[in-house]
C-alpha cells in the first residue's frame, strides 16, 4: 500500500500545498461572501452583526496567514515559480493589511461613533466608517481573486509524472 507513488513525499507535499491553498480560498470566500451577509440579513442590529463579522474576520485572517506560512515552508527550496511566490506574497500582504492596519482603524471608528444603528445615514462618522469599510472590502475582494489564481492552476506534479516513490 505505501509503495504506491501517491504516498511519496513529493506527492504528499504537493497535496498538502494544494489543500492549504484551497483552505485559504475557502476562508476568504465563505466568511466574506456567505456568513457575513447572512448575519446582516438576519440580525436586527447592524452593530451586533458587524461585531460578530469582525470577530469572524480576525480568526479567519490569522488562520489564512498561518496557512500561507505553511505553504511558504513547503515551497522553500522547491523551485516554485516566481509568479506563484508573487501571488502568495500578494495574498499575505492584502490579508495582513486588512487585519493589522485597517481592522484597528475600523475598531477605533466604531468605538468613537457608538452604535451604528443610532447614527443617521449622513453622519460624518458613519460616512468615514463606510469609506474605510469599503477599502477593507476591496482588499478582501482582491485577496480572494489572487487566491483563485493560486488554486486554479493546481500544483499536482503527481499527475504529470514528476513524483517518484
Amino acid at each position: 500500500m505505501f509503495d504506491c507513488p501517491c504516498f511519496s513525499l513529493a506527492c504528499l507535499r504537493a497535496g498538502s500545498v494544494r489543500l492549504s491553498l484551497a483552505l485559504v480560498l475557502a476562508l476568504l470566500v465563505v466568511p466574506g461572501y456567505v456568513v457575513v451577509p447572512v448575519l446582516f440579513a438576519n440580525l436586527d442590529s447592524h452593530a451586533l452583526a458587524g461585531h460578530l463579522a469582525g470577530n469572524i474576520f480576525h480568526i479567519v485572517n490569522r488562520g489564512i496567514l498561518l496557512l500561507l506560512l505553511a505553504v511558504a515552508a513547503f515551497w522553500w527550496k522547491q523551485g516554485v515559480g516566481r509568479w506563484r511566490w508573487t501571488m502568495l506574497v500578494i495574498v499575505a500582504c492584502l490579508v495582513g493589511l486588512n487585519e493589522f492596519l485597517l481592522s484597528p482603524v475600523l475598531e477605533s471608528l466604531k468605538s468613537a461613533m457608538g452604535s451604528i444603528d443610532t447614527l443617521p445615514a449622513g453622519d460624518p462618522k458613519r460616512i468615514e466608517f463606510g469609506i474605510w469599510h469599503g477599502v477593507s472590502f476591496i482588499l478582501h475582494l482582491f485577496s480572494s481573486l489572487v487566491a483563485v489564481l493560486l488554486v486554479a492552476p493546481g500544483q499536482s506534479e503527481c499527475g504529470r509524472g514528476h513524483c517518484k516513490p
